[in-house]
C-alpha cells in the first residue's frame, strides 16, 4: 500500500509541474536572428523595440555599455529571465502537488487509507 501512495503522490507532482511548464504566460518573443535586422550580430534599442522586458532591463543586459547587445550579452540575460521564470513556476508547483494528491485521494478514498476491498474472512475453512 506505501508503494502505491508513492505512485500516487510521484504521478500527482509530475502532472503538476507538466501543467505549471506547459502554461506559459509570456507572449511570444522574437528571438535575437529575428530582431537583428541588419544581420550585423549586434542588437540596437531600434531592433529590440518589439521586446519591451529586453529594453527595460537594456542597461543591465549591456554589460559591456557599448549601447548594443551582442549575441552572448543576449544569451546570457535571456538565460538569467528564464531561470527566474522556472524558478517562479517551480515555487507554485507544491500547491498545484497538493490539490492533486487531495483530488486523487477523494476519488479513491480506500486507497489513501490503505483499506482493501477483498471480503472478510468468514473463519469458515475452506
Amino acid at each position: 500500500m506505501k508503494f502505491a501512495k508513492s505512485v500516487l503522490v510521484a504521478s500527482a507532482m509530475a502532472l503538476a509541474c507538466g501543467v505549471a511548464f506547459a502554461k506559459d504566460d509570456d507572449k511570444e518573443h522574437k528571438g535575437f536572428n529575428d530582431m537583428d535586422k541588419n544581420a550585423d550580430g549586434y542588437l540596437t534599442r531600434a531592433e529590440a523595440k518589439g521586446n519591451k522586458e529586453l529594453l527595460g532591463k537594456w542597461k543591465e543586459a549591456d554589460t559591456n555599455n557599448d549601447g548594443k547587445l551582442s549575441r552572448a550579452e543576449y544569451l546570457k540575460h535571456m538565460a538569467k529571465h528564464d531561470a527566474n521564470t522556472v524558478k517562479e513556476k517551480v515555487s507554485n508547483a507544491p500547491a498545484a502537488v497538493k490539490k492533486e494528491t487531495n483530488e486523487a485521494k477523494r476519488r479513491a478514498p480506500e486507497a489513501s487509507t490503505g483499506s482493501s476491498t477483498a471480503p472478510a474472512d468468514s473463519g469458515k475453512p475452506k
